[in-house]
């Protein structure tokens, strides 16, 4: 701006204008010919442009804590908690993985939630991924397979311990691939939150994170069951995490609850037997809902649940 434009713009007069700019310039006996500074008006732009690139991001952004969901059924119908594959490393079992997928997948009327930890990626831990057979590229290329054979029945996808730590170390979240609509097409609901669960005139409410705190080696209940408390009751709180499965319906707060942790395929690894915590323990948990009655019957295994969905959807 010329020191007119200045003087129009600023009311000063043409001396106080050119003793700013030149104090501007001056420490001492120093003269800065180009310094570069900025003013007020300077940094009211940047926190407008701020407030614009926050909105355009929060619109790419898909990540939920709370999300409703409306399932088209008449019929008993079950909701499979599962997570803790770890595609990639040595120590998984991977027949049984299949055999769950296509459990799953070929099921009447079960649907899944996925409980975190679909791939191995250990890029936290220097040393770890020499457990791996799979390089980070090939794993993901098996868990996209597996979201799409399950694209029909899944609904949520919880963001694990493996899953967040590329996010945070490269910024590339692979759960929005997995969430998109070309692979899962389910929620991304983040770590956890809540999914309420609508199926003709009743309704469940599930929370659920990969892992929680309060965790206790004598009372796998624990950990859901203090999630339940300090985000309020739920029908269901449900956890991952431990490679351990479990399931207990017990009453509190004036109802009955189911608090469940999904187990894990990956039955081997050196982290589990250097802690003394021997083989991880496969089980996905299933529970049954009733769409005229708010009556729920929760499965440590697979199998057993959907033995009892089917048997239940034949007489219904």
């Amino acid at each position: 701006m010329s020191i007119n434009q200045i003087v129009e713009m600023t009311g000063k007069t043409v001396a106080q204008v050119k003793h700013a700019l030149r104090r501007a310039r001056l420490k001492g006996k120093i003269e800065f010919e180009d310094i570069l500074r900025y003013t007020d008006d300077d940094v009211d732009n940047l926190i407008r442009a701020t407030h614009v690139m926050q909105e355009a991001k929060n619109r790419v952004n898909t990540k939920q804590v709370k999300t409703s969901i409306r399932i088209d059924e008449t019929k008993p119908f079950g909701i499979a908690f599962s997570g803790d594959w770890h595609v990639g490393h040595s120590g998984v079992d991977y027949v049984l993985l299949d055999d769950d997928i296509n459990t799953m997948r070929d099921t009447e009327g079960l649907y899944v939630i996925g409980m975190g930890d679909y791939r191995e990626n250990a890029i936290k831990h220097q040393g770890s991924h020499f457990g791996e057979i799979l390089s980070p590229g090939m794993q993901d290329k098996m868990v996209v397979k597996y979201m799409r054979d399950l694209k029909e029945k899944m609904v949520v996808l919880l963001k694990g311990c493996h899953d967040h730590w590329e996010a945070n170390i490269t910024d590339r979240d692979f759960m929005e691939t997995l969430c998109s609509e070309d692979v899962a097409d389910a929620v991304y609901l983040w770590h956890g939150g809540e999914l309420t669960l609508k199926v003709q005139e009743e309704e469940y409410l599930i929370k659920c994170r990969h892992k929680f705190r309060f965790e206790s080696s004598l009372n796998y209940e624990n950990a859901p069951r203090r999630m339940m408390e300090v985000f309020g009751p739920a029908d269901i709180a449900a956890i991952a995490h431990k490679h351990n499965p479990f399931q207990i319906m017990r009453h509190l707060m004036g109802q009955y609850r189911v608090f469940l942790r999904s187990g894990s395929v990956k039955v081997w690894d050196d982290y589990g037997q250097q802690g003394g915590f021997g083989k991880g323990k496969p089980g996905v948990p299933v529970v049954i809902f009733y769409p005229d009655e708010h009556r729920m019957i929760p499965f440590t295994h697979l199998k057993d649940g959907v033995e009892v969905l089917n048997a239940l959807r034949r007489d219904a």
